[in-house]
């Protein structure tokens, strides 16, 4: 499964894309994130953020043909998907995104 997310916020304002296959990861990495994925609360826009500064994250995922979105704000992650965020440093490709 591709996934694409976008962390906008923070103090200094800028924008990160990541870009991850969860083929990329151990099975046991990629079921983890693979089940967290599956339960995020898709087609939705995320809640307004509740302190200045706070990150926002857009979440997409690509499968079988199949793409389906979310935003999420920083109070909002869940936490079964803080794990798969903390991998994409180390295995996404990171960018400065537009926005």
């Amino acid at each position: 499964m591709r996934v694409h997310v976008t962390r906008r916020g923070g103090l200094a304002g800028v924008a990160l894309h990541a870009t991850l296959d969860t083929a990329q990861l151990t099975a046991a990495d990629a079921t983890r994130a693979e089940t967290a994925l599956r339960n995020l609360p898709w087609d939705r826009l995320a809640a307004e953020p509740t302190g200045a500064d706070r990150f926002r994250y857009e979440v997409v995922t690509a499968e079988g043909g199949h793409e389906r979105h979310v935003e999420l704000s920083e109070t909002e992650v869940p936490d079964a998907l803080r794990p798969l965020l903390a991998l994409l440093p180390d295995h996404g490709q990171i960018r400065r995104a537009s926005g």
